[in-house]
């Protein structure tokens, strides 16, 4: 499991450790986009970003679950603007488009949001959940202009962030394997509702919204 794997990884004892943490999930996240395989990053990203959240939480003495961890990153995601269906979908796109240069191009982008999703979350744990929403927005807006400056390219190539992106990749292709078993089994009433609930909370965005409810009605 990405988790097991990512315990055994690091061991916080202070707040550059931490920060530390932070930066090899992002330059994992990146690693993602370098992976010759369209959809890798959309199907791993998330256990990327729910492992970095749980890790930084225990660093800060909070115990989550996966699910609530889970929670956080889709509500910072929808406070500071981000359509995670979009972003991972453009990446995608680049690497069809661009073989073997779309990752490297979409790379800075996956680096400097998982950095500043990180120090999102940090700062959340920080003030115990009081940190208003144009807080989270402007320390995210900086945070992504920073790490967009300091991304190396050749930190994706270390053994250990590769380890990250591919636990990562492993396990998002398992739990897209087992999400795609249990959709096959709702109506499309109920997934109609779902994709609507993901553009209710900013996850998606308008054209995404009517581009798959036209996809979910053609099959009726």
């Amino acid at each position: 499991m990405l988790q097991d794997l990512l315990n055994q990884l690091f061991k916080i004892s202070d707040d550059s450790s931490l920060n530390s943490l932070i930066e090899k999930y992002s330059y994992a996240a990146a690693a993602l986009t370098i992976i010759p395989i369209p959809g890798s990053e959309i199907i791993a990203v998330i256990p990327l970003h729910v492992g970095m959240v749980i890790s930084i939480a225990r660093a800060k003495g909070v115990d989550v679950t996966r699910e609530s961890a889970l929670n956080l990153v889709l509500q910072i995601s929808a406070t500071v603007g981000i359509s995670l269906v979009g972003s991972r979908i453009a990446t995608t796109a680049a690497k069809i488009i661009l073989p073997g240069f779309g990752g490297l191009i979409s790379a800075p982008f996956m680096f400097a949001s998982t950095i500043a999703l990180g120090n999102v979350a940090k700062a959340y744990f920080e003030t115990e959940g009081n940190i208003d929403q144009d807080t989270m927005k402007d320390l995210y807006k900086n945070m992504v202009k920073k790490a967009k400056k300091d991304f190396n390219p050749d930190r994706m190539k270390d053994e250990e962030i590769q380890d990250m992106a591919t636990a990562a990749s492993q396990e998002g292709e398992q739990e897209n394997i087992s999400s795609s078993g249990a959709s096959k089994n709702e109506t499309p009433v109920e997934r109609l509702a779902k994709l609507k609930e993901l553009l209710d909370r900013g996850l998606i965005s308008q054209a995404e919204f009517d581009e798959t409810k036209q996809k979910i009605l053609s099959e009726i």
